[in-house]
């Protein structure tokens, strides 16, 4: 007669069985609660659920009869009835897309398969559209209405809102044309290219492939940091010593002597400061600013603790720059900022949001710059310069009064010497 096991015993070993011994590594990730807590809009899509994490909310549902839609035209303009080879294709991968996701997906095998090809042909097909006329319809109320289409990237690049990138490879390379510029990675580029807020892109990184990424967030996040992932790799590490998390306001630090550029040579992330200049690569704020900014930030999040964190380092840099309107203008006027919301309170706001309790890198990417900017306006000549700037030149008025009481000052004193020669010139 077998001994009869304790049923508790029983179920532990059959969760032992199911559990891999090394932890899978994810790569599309919820946002941080205490991030979405902040502003949850930020982080949902407004017309397109991609992907399990939002699939089926009501308010995503016009736009899956439209997927459906671009599916449809994609067979006809192949001459194809029937979605076989791809449901195939997709079944093979369903598996390794299932482990990208970091938290269960209560979807079976069928329906994350459907979900998977629907979604990953309709960002393939609208990158088309995009970029190649020629596969436009010209009935198709995506491009018939630019907010439609800006509401449409803005989705595609929210953490929460993303496919593997294997899949859409997958999908691309079943179904591409004849056509020179039918390459999903220059599709791809030409897509990013409207939503940069930096004007100018590092060449090197045009050629990042989305073999080589996650995810279309993944992409954007590369091609946005990495150029400058490279200048910091040669930087020293700071000890904690050195490790210098804040530094004064724009309009302080000129008050300081410190002078403000646009660095045209530079892309990005990369802020340099040299002989009392800051050079800051321009930088386009418009309405979908924030939203980019905070995806990127939540995404850093979901990285180890000893991985950089580029875009969180910046907006807090940027959050320490910017304590007010004022400073907004100063940045506007030295050609770093372009406000393309058209109040300057309106940005002043935006980074203010943005860079509050962030969680900046273990190795803070701009500590050498901001032990530079301290250690320029600390020498006392820059002090003084700062205090008599801050006391007595604030106005107008103020410089008229001083430069007034200077004149005063001279022409007493030359009174004085005039005064002093001649009763010297009588007594001789």
């Amino acid at each position: 007669m077998s001994e009869t096991r304790d049923h508790v015993a029983v179920r532990i070993d059959n969760i032992l069985v199911d559990l891999p011994c090394t932890p899978s590594k994810p790569s599309i990730f919820r946002a941080a609660d205490d991030l979405r807590s902040m502003n949850e809009k930020l982080y949902d899509p407004k017309v397109v659920a991609i992907g399990p994490f939002h699939h089926g909310e009501d308010q995503l549902c016009k736009m899956e009869q439209h997927k459906f839609r671009y599916l449809k035209l994609l067979l006809k303009r192949k001459n194809e009835f029937s979605v076989d080879t791809y449901v195939m294709a997709i079944r093979s991968l369903e598996e390794k897309a299932r482990k990208c996701y970091a938290e269960p997906i209560n979807f079976d095998q069928d329906e994350l398969v459907e979900m998977l090809l629907v979604d990953g042909f309709f960002i393939i097909e609208l990158l088309r559209k995009h970029g190649i006329d020629e596969f436009r319809d010209k009935d198709d109320p995506i491009f018939q209405y630019k907010h439609t289409l800006s509401q449409l990237r803005h989705d595609l690049f929210l953490v929460e809102n993303q496919i593997p990138s294997f899949i859409l490879v997958q999908l691309f390379s079943m179904t591409r044309t004849g056509n020179p510029d039918d390459d999903i990675n220059y599709l791809i580029h030409l897509f990013i290219d409207d939503i940069s807020p930096w004007p100018k892109v590092s060449e090197e990184t045009l050629v990042l492939s989305i073999n080589n990424v996650d995810h279309l967030l993944d992409l954007l996040y590369k091609i946005w940091c990495a150029s400058f992932a490279k200048v910091v790799s040669f930087r020293p590490i700071k000890t904690e010593e050195d490790k210098l998390l804040s530094i004064n306001s724009t309009t302080e630090l000129q008050e300081a002597g410190i002078k403000f550029k646009n660095d045209s040579e530079n892309n990005c992330l990369d802020i340099k400061f040299i002989k009392g200049v800051m050079k800051i690569p321009g930088l386009h704020v418009s309405d979908e600013s924030e939203t980019l900014f905070r995806n990127l930030i939540a995404y850093e999040q979901s990285f180890s603790d000893d991985h950089p964190k580029y875009v969180t380092d910046y907006a807090f840099f940027m959050h320490c720059l910017i304590n007010s309107s004022k400073d907004v203008e100063a940045l506007r006027r030295a050609g770093i900022i372009t406000n393309l919301l058209g109040d300057d309170e309106m940005v002043y706001h935006m980074f203010n949001r943005i860079g509050r309790n962030v969680p900046t890198s273990t190795d803070f990417c701009y500590a050498e710059l901001f032990e530079k900017v301290n250690r320029h306006s600390g020498h006392s000549w820059n002090r003084w310069m700062a205090n008599l700037r801050h006391n007595y030149f604030n106005t107008p008025w103020a410089l008229v009064s001083f430069f007034a009481a200077v004149m005063l000052l001279l022409f007493t004193f030359t009174q004085t010497l005039f005064s002093i020669l001649s009763y010297t010139k009588g007594k001789q």
